[in-house]
């Protein structure tokens, strides 16, 4: 069989789709069974042949076929039992039945069994190739398909472990909001700021290499968006050497409340969105702007942090484990926080003295 400038079309894709394929021949006639294994051992990675229907149906319950073509008429068992035999033990098997002419009587029938198509004896190179290449592209789908749906199961597993991880970082979080409030003495004060540098641990290491070739969505973006944050940060810190009035503060409180919520996409990083993001809660009942003044170190020695988190984990992508800054980055959020608060709650008390 000798490839036309028509076919070469159709003969070039299907090489494409076929050679991760394998492909079973059922045909009694050997020298056309050795013919058709020559010629489709151009398109597909592995062919295997039967002599009559009953060794076709042994191999295939041997063993699984991508595709199977069978001829029609064979004696023993013919290609319309074997195709009964196989859809009963199958209903997604792709089936390509070879047959004559003068067999069309049996095509509805054939039809009725849900065979995916037919391949005319003698055959026409270029109507075999297109419904070869049809159904081939079908198989080749469908395997891309379950390759991804396995790939996303494998993702949300993750995710479900990310999540029950970050539930319990939250009501750590919380926990520790609640301490914070309650009066403490001053051994149960070191307790409270210990256990804040614990808020956040995971047993696995993910690198960020591994993080990047896993994650389902696109972090270019948040790396992009992430950056220009932090380019704004730092020309407000520019600005503010000059200035420091309440645009300052809401300028800030802005910039931090927009890097919670890039980072809250990601529910990985979860437990340092929700620090960074009672953080910009804090700042918005901070009232006296000139007290923004003596914590600007504090801010900007968290923004270097997280930039060199961001860095490492979505530009460089060198970071061994995603997770190395967590506890360093929601320990700066907090202790911000802390320091704010506590400023409040002393305004307040020398208010009431007054």
């Amino acid at each position: 069989m000798q490839l036309t400038s028509s076919s070469n079309h159709y003969a070039k894709h299907l090489k494409e789709i076929g050679m991760d394929l394998n492909l079973l021949i059922v045909e009694d006639d050997l020298i056309l069974q050795q013919q058709l294994n020559l010629f489709f051992s151009r398109f597909f990675g592995s062919i295997e042949t039967a002599n009559n229907g009953i060794e076709g149906w042994i191999k295939y319950e041997e063993k699984s076929y991508d595709l199977i073509i069978t001829d029609l008429t064979m004696p023993a068992m013919d290609g319309m039992e074997l195709s009964k035999k196989i859809r009963s033990a199958s209903e997604t098997q792709n089936i390509l039945v070879m047959s004559a002419h003068s067999e069309s009587s049996k095509l509805i029938e054939l039809i009725n069994i849900r065979v995916d198509g037919f391949l005319l004896k003698p055959l026409n190179l270029d109507n075999a190739l297109k419904q070869l290449t049809k159904t081939c592209q079908l198989i080749y789908d469908h395997k891309i398909l379950e390759y991804f749906n396995t790939m996303l199961e494998g993702d949300n597993k993750d995710l479900r472990n990310s999540n029950i991880d970050l539930e319990c970082a939250l009501n750590e979080l919380k926990r520790t909001r609640v301490i914070e409030k309650a009066p403490l003495s001053s051994d149960s004060r070191e307790l409270s700021e210990n256990e804040k540098m614990m808020l956040y641990t995971r047993s696995d290491k993910m690198s960020a290499v591994s993080f990047h070739a896993s994650y389902p969505f696109e972090l270019d973006k948040t790396n992009e968006e992430l950056e220009m944050l932090e380019d704004s940060f730092n020309l407000l810190l520019v600005n503010s050497e000059r200035t420091m009035d309440h645009d300052t503060l809401r300028t800030l409180t802005k910039i931090v409340r927009e890097y919670a919520r890039e980072i809250e996409m990601i529910p990985q990083f979860g437990a340092i969105a929700y620090g960074i993001k009672e953080l910009a809660m804090t700042f918005e009942s901070v009232y006296e702007v000139e007290k923004l003044a003596a914590i600007m170190p504090m801010i900007t020695s968290l923004f270097d942090n997280l930039e060199n988190w961001r860095r490492s984990i979505f530009f460089y992508r060198n970071a061994e484990d995603i997770h190395y800054l967590d506890n360093s980055l929601i320990s700066d959020a907090l202790s911000l926080q802390g320091f704010l608060s506590n400023e409040h709650t002393s305004s307040d008390s020398d208010m009431e003295l007054f």
